[in-house]
């Protein structure tokens, strides 16, 4: 379980170090340190805030950088395309590698397997597109929308197209070959600590000490999937997806798939909160003002 832990925390480096490489159009002299600080607090805010604590990452970077706020959600916007990616690359080895002859899979189950097919090849496209887009038309797109905004004040025309100018430089990175090549690495890093964290873990119990590098993946790929997807009857979330992994493809029974399910989750998610509160707090930060950044950017 420690070298599990340790592993996922790794994936936290990889994170900063993508997130610095996104960051070179605007701040090329960036500090990594800060960035791995914001991003161990950002995490921390998604574990006890959910997903709305995702936009705490990118304002405390772009604060502690001196970067437009929405240049740092561009770069957001990115890491979530190239992570939904790795995402999508788990989840087809997983459909590609499970054999579901003489298993007692359940109609969550059965609808992720009928189902995945499809959203694969939906959502990788929609990803290619969504980053060719802007390697090739990120500054045409910009100017078109400034046109189309014509019919405003020219006040709020000058500070929608500066926060559009702001986000277009944001998504710079993926223009330059370069860049895009160490974002793919760091991307395959993240999620190979990731991996191998998993493996850790479910090598701890008995009852999963047997899988291989192989069923890992068709685990992660399909908790992975579960956490963005809400399942028809059941629902999302890391906990109840690696429930019905570990008991229906794994025949693990009921009460220790539970508990590995939950181990799962407490030391790939909730390890990074005491790092979080520690960091937060040398920025004298506190979980209400955590609170309070993440409902300032929604609102």
């Amino acid at each position: 379980m420690l070298p599990g832990g340790a592993t996922v925390l790794a994936s936290y480096l990889a994170r900063a170090l993508r997130w610095q490489v996104m960051l070179r159009p605007v701040n090329p002299n960036s500090s990594l340190r800060r960035i791995l600080e914001n991003t161990l607090i950002g995490f921390t805010a998604i574990v006890l805030f959910g997903r709305p604590g995702e936009l705490v990452r990118p304002y405390l970077i772009s604060r502690s950088e001196n970067v437009p706020l929405s240049s740092q959600m561009a770069a957001w916007f990115l890491e979530r395309v190239y992570d939904l990616l790795a995402v999508l690359l788990l989840f087809g080895v997983g459909l590609a590698t499970f054999n579901p002859t003489g298993r007692n899979v359940g109609p969550a189950l059965q609808w992720v397997l009928q189902t995945g097919g499809i959203f694969i090849a939906v959502m990788c496209a929609a990803c290619l597109v969504i980053l060719v887009t802007a390697a090739l038309g990120g500054n045409t797109l910009v100017i078109r929308l400034r046109e189309s905004l014509a019919f405003l004040p020219e006040t709020l025309q000058a500070k929608i197209g500066g926060t559009l100018e702001n986000f277009a430089t944001g998504l710079a990175s993926c223009g330059r070959p370069a860049d895009m090549g160490l974002i793919v690495f760091y991307t395959a890093l993240e999620w190979g600590s990731i991996l191998g964290a998993c493996l850790f873990i479910l090598r701890s119990f008995p009852q999963t000490n047997g899988l291989s590098w192989l069923d890992v993946i068709v685990y992660l790929g399909f908790v992975s999937f579960g956490s963005i997807v809400q399942i028809p009857g059941i629902g999302g979330g890391t906990q109840l997806v690696g429930f019905l992994v570990l008991s229906q493809l794994f025949a693990v029974a009921a009460a220790p798939a539970t508990g590995i399910a939950i181990a799962c989750w407490l030391a790939t998610w909730v390890v990074v909160i005491p790092f979080g509160f520690v960091l937060a707090a040398r920025q004298g930060l506190s979980w209400g003002s955590l609170k309070k950044i993440e409902k300032e950017i929604t609102v």
